[in-house]
């Protein structure tokens, strides 16, 4: 069963927090990180190891960054270098994460995946171009 962090810049975890909180509710699967203006990378990085420290290093882990290349994004991604049974995915939507609160039995890349492939299947332009 994966664990999912929600972290990116400013107020993301705590938005998409709320978002999820009005549509299908938090489970305690769920994380949030936010990369505030005032933070520097030692504070996400203390913020980061926190969060990882609750839920244990011997779990699956997903962080689900708002952006790929961000400060966010490189953080976990090192996290993840270090350790097989984390993934990190970036830049799904909510859509995606609506979803992934459904699949949380899955491994953390297996939930990575399937916020890909749901966050790519839910984008669409209105009306159609022909």
């Amino acid at each position: 069963m994966a664990k999912v962090v929600v972290v990116g810049h400013g107020g993301y975890g705590s938005a998409v927090k709320r978002n999820m909180a009005m549509l299908v509710g938090v489970p305690e699967e769920f994380y949030f990180v936010d990369f505030n203006e005032t933070d520097d990378l030692e504070t996400l990085k203390t913020k980061l190891k926190d969060v990882v420290d609750e839920i244990g290093r011997n779990e699956q882990i997903l962080f689900a960054c708002d952006l790929a290349g961000g400060s966010p994004f490189r953080e976990t991604a090192m996290l993840c270098a270090e350790n097989p049974r984390f993934a990190v995915v970036a830049g799904i939507n909510t859509s995606a994460y609506t979803e992934m609160t459904f699949n949380t039995e899955l491994s953390a890349k297996e939930l990575a995946k399937l916020a890909f492939d749901v966050a790519t299947q839910s984008v669409l332009i209105y009306p159609p171009e022909e």
